[in-house]
């Protein structure tokens, strides 16, 4: 027997919650990209019940495959980035690619609500590109998923050996690496 399991929305999940401190329930949370990290997060994501989860891509009928998948789970619908004009979010959720380029979605301002936070799935040496945008057109905190690999690594360990390690110390380590 085979058994599949994909701890990325679980280790998301754990780190908005327990070290970023997120709130999710009753928020407005937006997701950049319709690929398979997006498939991966949206179950837990919206287990957490938000207020409305948008998935917005280039490509809108990636999104709205991905949005009559998980439909029966919550408030998820699919628009474009031209379709976000005058909505605001709590969290903004990059997983496109472009961080990885150094690049970052075509994006208004006017999508941070006070408090909003900004989460790149990719992480890297330094503050991502989409990192950088957000922090410089208000964005209250900005995050990069260095701390969603640590902990879906630790539910990986879980699954694999019956114990959850103690993530803290390995998130210190790392950052200090980080940053010198």
């Amino acid at each position: 027997m085979l058994i599949g399991e994909n701890t990325d929305g679980a280790g998301l999940v754990r780190d908005l919650l327990f070290n970023l401190k997120a709130t999710i329930q009753g928020q407005r949370v937006l997701i950049l990209g319709a690929g398979g990290a997006t498939r991966g997060i949206l179950g837990p994501l919206l287990d957490l019940k938000p207020a409305e989860l948008c998935i917005a891509n280039r490509s809108p009928e990636r999104a709205y495959v991905l949005t009559h998948l998980f439909a029966d789970l919550g408030p998820v619908r699919a628009a474009t980035l031209a379709e976000l004009a005058g909505s605001h979010w709590d969290l903004i959720l990059n997983a496109t690619s472009a961080s990885l380029s150094g690049e970052v979605p075509q994006l208004s301002a006017a999508l941070l609500s006070p408090g909003c936070l900004c989460y790149d799935l990719a992480y890297g040496t330094g503050p991502t590109a989409f990192m950088r945008w957000a922090g410089s057109h208000g964005a209250a905190r900005t995050a990069s998923g260095l701390g969603m690999l640590i902990e879906q690594a630790a539910e990986a360990f879980q699954i694999w050996r019956g114990v959850r390690p103690d993530t803290a110390p390995v998130r210190a380590l790392l950052m200090q690496e980080l940053h010198e």
